[in-house]
C-alpha cells in the first residue's frame, strides 16, 4: 500500500477590511503620537525622507548574480562528475546562460578559475573510480581464467588418483616378487655353496682313489669296477653343481630385471606425485597459461605448516603442531597447505560470530570435506598426552583437540594424515573465541589402534 503524503498546513487567510471603528481608533492613535512628537519639538513633515546609496544595491546584486552562477558550476559538476562547458549550460533545465557568465565575470575561464572547480576533488575522485574498475575488471578476468583452471586441474584428480594407485600397487607387486627372488637366489647360493663342497671332497676322495687304485692294480681284480662307480658318482656330482649354477644366473637375470621394473614404477609415483602437489597448491593453467606466478609446492608437511601460519590471518597454530609436521612422512605436503589455508577463511568466519550453520557444513564451503566434530571420550582419556596441547607452549593454558580433518586415501602414514583441532567459544577468559591447530601429521592412536 502506497505511503499517503503528509497533509500541507492551512494557508492563514487574509484579514477583513477594517471597520470604521478601527479606522477612527488608528486615527486618534497617529494624532495622539504627532502631538507627543511636537512638544518635544519634532515635527515630522520637517525631516527630509530617507535616500538610498544605488551603488551599494548595484553590489549586492552583483554578489548575489555571482553566487548563483557559481553554486550552479559547482551543482552541475556534483551531478555530471565533469566541468561544464558553454554549452551544457542550458536554460531551458533552468541553467544560467554562457552570456550571463559573461557578463557577470568577463569570461567562461575567469568564471571557472574563481570558482576553484579546477582543483576540485570530483575529477580526482573519478580518475580513481574508473581505474579501480579497470582494475576490478582485470581482476575477475583473471579469476575466471584461474576458476576454469582449477575445474581442469579438478577433473584430472580422480585420473591421477588411479593411476598413482595403479602405480602403487605395481610397486607393492615388485617389491614381493623381488623379495621372493632373494629368497630363491639366497637359497639356490646355499645349495651351490654346499655342492661345491661336496664337489671337491668327491674329488679329494677320487684322486685318493685313483692313486690306491693304480698302485694296486694288479694285485686287485675289483678294484677298476670301484674307480669307475666312484667317476660317475663324480661326474653326477659335477652336472648338479652345473644346474645349480645355471639356476642361480636366472635368478640373478630375473633379480635385475625385477629392479627395473621397480625403479620404472619408482619414477611413475614421484611424476604422479608431483603432479599432485601442483594439482593442491594451484599450478600452471590447463592451456599453459600462466594465471598467476606459479607457486612451488612445499617439500614437506612441515614447510607446508610454516608457509600457512605465516600467511594466517585468522588460524592459530600450537607449537605442537610444528613439532608433529616435522615427523610426518606425508607425500603430499601441498595438499596440507591448501587446506590449511580454506581453514584459515573457516576461522575468519567462525572469529566473526554466529554463521548461521555447523563448522562441517562451512568447512564444505571451503572445499574441507573430510571434517569430523569431535573424537570419543573414552579415547581422549586414554591418550592424554596425545590429545592434548599448550596453547603456546608450558606455562599457558593445556588444551584438547576435538575436531579434525582426515587428508589423502590408502594406508600408512605417507598416503593419509591428519589435522586436529581445538575450536573455542570464548567463554574462557584466557582463550578468545577461534580456531588453533594442534596436530599436523600422523594419525593419532584410538581405540581401533
Amino acid at each position: 500500500m502506497a505511503k499517503k503524503k503528509p497533509a500541507r498546513p492551512a494557508r492563514p487567510q487574509k484579514s477583513a477590511e477594517p471597520t470604521t471603528a478601527q479606522l477612527r481608533k488608528e486615527y486618534y492613535a497617529r494624532r495622539a503620537a504627532e502631538q507627543a512628537l511636537e512638544e518635544l519639538g519634532l515635527r515630522l513633515e520637517e525631516r527630509e525622507p530617507p535616500k538610498g546609496d544605488p551603488h551599494w544595491w548595484a553590489g549586492a546584486r552583483d554578489a548575489l548574480d555571482r553566487l548563483e552562477i557559481l553554486h550552479a558550476v559547482w551543482r552541475f559538476t556534483g551531478l555530471a562528475g565533469y566541468a561544464p562547458e558553454p554549452e551544457d549550460f542550458d536554460p531551458d533545465k533552468g541553467w544560467p546562460t554562457a552570456d550571463e557568465v559573461e557578463a557577470v565575470f568577463g569570461s567562461w575561464d575567469k568564471m571557472l578559475d574563481e570558482s576553484g572547480i579546477d582543483d576540485a576533488i570530483f575529477g580526482v575522485v573519478v580518475e580513481k573510480a574508473l581505474a579501480a574498475h579497470e582494475k576490478l575488471g582485470a581482476r575477475e578476468k583473471e579469476l575466471e581464467l584461474r576458476a576454469g583452471k582449477l575445474e581442469e586441474e579438478g577433473k584430472k584428480i580422480p585420473e591421477l588418483k588411479r593411476r598413482e594407485e595403479v602405480a602403487r600397487a605395481k610397486r607393492d607387486e615388485a617389491d614381493d616378487a623381488r623379495a621372493s627372488a632373494e629368497a630363491e637366489r639366497d637359497a639356490v647360493v646355499r645349495e651351490r655353496d654346499t655342492a661345491q663342497s661336496q664337489v671337491a671332497d668327491l674329488q679329494a676322495e677320487v684322486a685318493t682313489l685313483r692313486a690306491a687304485a693304480a698302485a694296486a692294480a694288479e694285485a686287485r681284480a675289483g678294484g677298476s669296477g670301484l674307480e669307475s662307480e666312484l667317476l660317475e658318482e663324480m661326474e653326477r656330482t659335477l652336472a648338479d653343481a652345473a644346474a645349480t649354477q645355471q639356476a642361480r644366473d636366472e635368478l640373478h637375470d630375473r633379480m635385475e630385471r625385477l629392479r627395473g621394473e621397480r625403479e620404472q614404477d619408482r619414477r611413475t609415483i614421484a611424476e604422479l606425485t608431483q603432479l599432485l602437489a601442483r594439482v593442491d597448491t594451484g599450478g600452471e593453467d590447463s592451456a599453459g597459461v600462466a594465471v598467476v606466478e606459479p607457486e612451488a609446492p612445499p617439500a614437506t608437511v612441515l614447510e607446508a605448516v610454516e608457509r600457512a601460519a605465516a600467511e594466517a590471518k585468522y588460524l592459530k597454530f600450537a607449537p605442537k603442531a610444528f613439532e608433529t609436521a616435522a615427523d610426518s612422512p606425508f607425500r603430499r605436503p601441498g595438499l596440507v597447505l591448501r587446506t590449511l589455508r580454506g581453514l584459515d577463511e573457516l576461522a575468519g568466519r567462525y572469529a566473526a560470530g554466529d554463521m548461521g550453520k555447523s563448522l562441517g557444513q562451512a568447512a564444505a564451503e571451503h572445499g574441507i570435506t573430510q571434517y569430523k566434530p569431535d573424537i570419543a571420550e573414552t579415547t581422549r582419556k586414554r591418550y592424554e598426552d596425545d590429545y592434548s596441547f599448550y596453547l603456546d607452549g608450558p606455562g599457558t593454558p593445556k588444551l584438547w583437540v576435538g575436531p579434525h580433518i582426515g587428508l589423502g586415501s590408502g594406508s600408512g602414514a605417507q598416503f593419509i594424515a591428519r589435522i586436529y583441532l581445538h575450536v573455542s567459544d570464548g567463554s574462557d577468559p584466557d582463550v578468545p573465541r577461534g580456531i588453533v591447530v594442534a596436530v599436523v601429521g600422523r594419525h593419532l592412536p584410538d581405540t581401533t589402534t
